[in-house]
């Protein structure tokens, strides 16, 4: 009970950084379209390959069983990197599970914030880079980073809810908060390496939008307390 009561307070404590990171791909955004970003090919082919996958999502039977592979190869993997040994594997269309003698709140929400596919796409891309040189096919990377994460998000919305194992044991506002919190700061993290603005500019931004945040936060906490106080000493 007190871990679940920790939880729930650390991830309120991120609720502003949260904000920080939305207010921050706004400014992005707002930044890159007057520079002409958005007509640039990796955005057309990273746009394009999104909008691929929510056709194939919205049209086509569901991909149940690659989905529940790039989760439990998730699980597993998260936690070999966190010091745990598997010992067990398994995966159906229905659902699937992986045994591991070490358990957290990274090994157990992983999958919903880690692009696995994703991630393999670019993974082989960089090794056939190495020793070809596809320049040239540029497009078809950016393309097949959008068709893959819009895979991880739209299976993650469809998978994220209360009942879900994953969560619940977790705590369901802290898994949500965590969720959130890594897949737009994923995003934002491929904007900035990405656009213009670079990494630098947009960590920079980041900092300083949640500086701004915590500051609004604080302010307005301890205004609240503060009235609370005077109508509780009215009260006696």
């Amino acid at each position: 009970m007190a871990i679940r009561c920790l939880k729930f307070f650390i991830a309120l404590l991120l609720l502003p950084l949260l904000a920080s990171e939305v207010w921050t791909l706004i400014d992005l955004a707002w930044r890159s379209a007057p520079a002409g970003q958005w007509h640039e090919t990796w955005f057309v082919s990273l746009g394009a390959g999104f909008a691929a996958w929510l056709l194939i999502f919205a049209l086509l039977p569901r991909t149940m069983w690659l989905y529940v592979l790039g989760h439990e190869f998730t699980h597993a993997l998260a936690a070999m990197l966190a010091g745990g040994k598997v010992t067990a594997f398994h995966v159906t269309s229905k659902g699937g599970h992986v045994l591991t003698d070490k358990v957290n709140w990274w090994i157990a929400l992983s999958p919903y914030f880690v692009p696995i596919y994703a991630l393999i796409w670019i993974a082989l891309w960089i090794t056939v880079d190495f020793y070809h040189s596809l320049r040239d096919w540029q497009p078809m990377l950016y393309f097949g980073i959008g068709l893959f994460w819009a895979f991880h998000l739209t299976f993650t919305a469809s998978m994220a809810h209360r009942k879900q194992t994953d969560l619940a044991n977790e705590g369901v506002f802290f898994s949500f908060v965590i969720i959130l919190l890594i897949n737009l700061l994923a995003f934002l993290l491929l904007l900035s390496l990405l656009t213009h603005d670079g990494l630098l500019g947009a960590g920079r931004l980041l900092v300083a939008h949640a500086g701004q945040a915590y500051r609004v936060t604080g302010h307005e906490v301890a205004t609240s307390w503060s009235r609370a106080r005077t109508a509780w000493a009215g009260r006696s």
